[in-house]
């Protein structure tokens, strides 16, 4: 299961975007790419790989609690209606939206488990606050915040000089379990590692093969 939520064209733009990851990672994994439902502006890290003049579409609008609550319950929905779902994979606002998830989840409901066994955040931004949103507050989540943690394996793939690389990637690496979490920092601004730069693309790989490892051996 893969979430981008920054914008999607009939989810033809994270398709493009991690076709190099995934064809290395080999074809024993199946993908399901989940449409986005809020209208939003093309974002310009596409250049011109997708046209001006098509439609483009967030999960969510990061600045309003609402349609943030609401996609997380839109979430769930897609997980308990097409799932069980092994892992998901989230760039930018997609990592935000499923790490909300995961954390938010774990503190509310005692005993809860992960509806994955393994989580991929590709520049992911940062989660926010579950308490702020239901109280019509958008918050993001600092290095301090100590009330869960994310405790499935995860792979963290980021960019130093992606304006948001230290602040939120960052974070959200911090927030993830010490043990079970890999990390690997490039510097290719806010993308997907992919062809153009092939050490990047397998300094990805490598992280996300060890959070694999991980997943099968925790699930043996």
């Amino acid at each position: 299961m893969e979430l981008e939520a920054y914008q999607l064209k009939i989810f033809q733009v994270l398709e493009t975007q991690t076709a190099a990851i995934r064809a290395e990672l080999g074809e024993e994994h199946e993908y399901e790419f989940v449409d986005g439902t809020v209208p939003w502006p093309k974002a310009k890290e596409l250049g011109d790989l997708f046209s001006d003049e098509d439609e483009y579409f967030a999960y969510y609008d990061p600045f309003d609690a609402e349609s943030m609550l609401k996609a997380l319950f839109q979430l769930e929905e897609y997980i308990e209606e097409e799932g069980p779902f092994d892992a998901v994979m989230g760039f930018s606002h997609g990592a935000a939206l499923s790490s909300t998830l995961l954390l938010g989840r774990g503190i509310e409901r005692e005993g809860w488990q992960s509806p994955f066994k393994l989580a991929v955040f590709l520049a992911g931004g940062g989660p926010l606050s579950w308490e702020a949103l239901h109280k019509n507050q958008t918050i993001r989540l600092d290095r301090d915040y100590k009330l869960s943690q994310i405790r499935i394996p995860t792979a963290h793939v980021w960019a130093l000089n992606d304006e948001l690389g230290p602040s939120m990637s960052g974070v959200l690496e911090q927030l993830c379990t010490p043990h079970l979490r890999h990390g690997y920092v490039h510097n290719e601004g806010h993308t997907v590692p992919g062809t153009r730069s092939p050490e990047t693309l397998r300094g990805a790989l490598k992280a996300i093969q060890r959070a694999l490892r991980d997943a099968q051996a925790i699930a043996v």
